[in-house]
């Protein structure tokens, strides 16, 4: 046991100071996921509006409840400026993403007949523009409707209809959004394109993590130290698994980092079983470093090996969906042949929080996978540490 944990302690040394590795490992993934998951995100961000209200007549309360209003808040964030100035210099300043200024003549246009408008400030994003304007314009295209149709119908027909349509307009939201494409949610189910590139990015790293213990086995047989192990008075096999236990152990280091990091940095909700996603990532690297020294026994050099295991991962993260989402409508069941779609699959579950049993049914056909390439790995290891096995 000894000469196990020895051998262990030493590969993690190697590896720390292999910085390439370290970033190719753990910086690339952390990269693809803020760059797909931001490119392709479809949450809606509160737009930040810098508002100023002077006029204090009889439609502040009106819009005091427009801008306190529930159903406003996924889509505008107020923040209360001091003056027409102070609005204007927020939005230039990108402190605010749109100006509002309420005029305070605003009540007293409205109460006489003339069309009344407010002073907006558009600011530098698009989308967050319209977010405001649709507010904006939907209050002030009611206020001035209001006020013709009571010149029109009179008090006594206006308060008529004004109650039946404030009945139905109760549960509308002033706002409706919607994405094409996939459905509403660009083809990611029911979690967001964070997590749903986090997911598939930490498991195709992961799998690249387990190569590291194949690459390992390699570069000692070609620079001939295996072969001298057995001159060594301790035991040749502790040696070797002590070898892929290193590379696994980066690889769970690995994993702890991108979890870690895309938790508290990019905002990514992993859901609430630690316990389930540290079991999948187990499996994941089992299976990963398993697959890589079974195709390293076919193989006699580690350009080959880097070459070929490279070219399979890629091919099966893309194929799982973890490239392009709603893969499956145009290869069909492909996906479900690869390591990667079992541990995706549990892994999006509990980011959705839609029960364990569907997680529970996907990890166990995860560690199935993982304990047949773990067995056919360790009957093919001659093949790997030996020259002429």
């Amino acid at each position: 046991m000894l000469v196990w944990w020895t051998t262990v302690y030493y590969e993690l040394i190697k590896y720390s100071r292999m910085r390439s590795v370290l970033i190719l490992l753990i910086g690339l993934p952390l990269l693809l996921i803020l760059l797909l998951g931001s490119a392709f995100d479809t949450e809606i961000k509160p737009a930040k509006v810098a508002l100023y209200v002077a006029d204090h007549g009889e439609m502040r309360e009106s819009i005091d409840q427009l801008w306190n209003d529930d159903a406003i808040k996924p889509y505008v964030k107020v923040l209360d400026a001091g003056s027409e100035k102070e609005v204007q210099d927020w939005v230039r300043e990108g402190i605010a993403d749109f100006g509002v200024h309420i005029p305070v003549n605003f009540s007293k246009q409205l109460s006489a007949g003339e069309t009344a408008a407010w002073f907006t400030y558009s600011g530098r994003y698009g989308e967050k523009n319209l977010a405001a304007e649709a507010v904006v314009n939907g209050y002030l295209g009611n206020a001035n409707m209001r006020m013709a149709a009571l010149r029109t119908l009179g008090p006594a027909a206006f308060e008529a209809s004004d109650d039946d349509r404030s009945t139905t307009q109760a549960t509308e939201s002033p706002i409706l959004t919607h994405n094409l494409g996939y459905g509403d949610n660009q083809g990611f189910g029911k979690t967001s394109a964070l997590q749903y590139y986090s997911a598939a990015y930490l498991i195709m790293f992961l799998l690249y993590g387990g190569m590291s213990a194949a690459i390992a086995l390699l570069n000692q047989r070609e620079s001939g130290t295996l072969q001298r192990l057995y001159a060594v008075p301790s035991s040749f096999k502790a040696n070797v698994f002590g070898i892929i236990a290193g590379a696994m152990l980066l690889a769970a280091l690995q994993a702890v980092i991108i979890v870690a990091f895309t938790t508290y940095v990019y905002g990514v909700d992993w859901g609430g079983h630690l316990g389930w996603i540290a079991l999948i990532c187990l499996f994941t690297i089992a299976a990963g470093a398993g697959f890589a020294i079974i195709v390293s026994s076919f193989v006699r050099s580690k350009k080959t090996l880097q070459s070929l295991f490279t070219i399979i991962v890629f091919s099966m993260t893309f194929v799982s969906g973890g490239m392009v989402t709603g893969i499956d409508r145009i290869i069909g069941g492909v996906g479900k042949f690869t390591i990667n779609y079992w541990a995706n699959e549990s892994l999006r579950e509990i980011m959705s929080n839609t029960g364990l049993s569907g997680v529970s049914y996907h990890v166990g056909i995860l560690g199935l996978i993982a304990l047949a390439l773990t067995i056919i790995a360790v009957l093919r290891m001659p093949k790997v540490v030996k020259y002429h096995a």
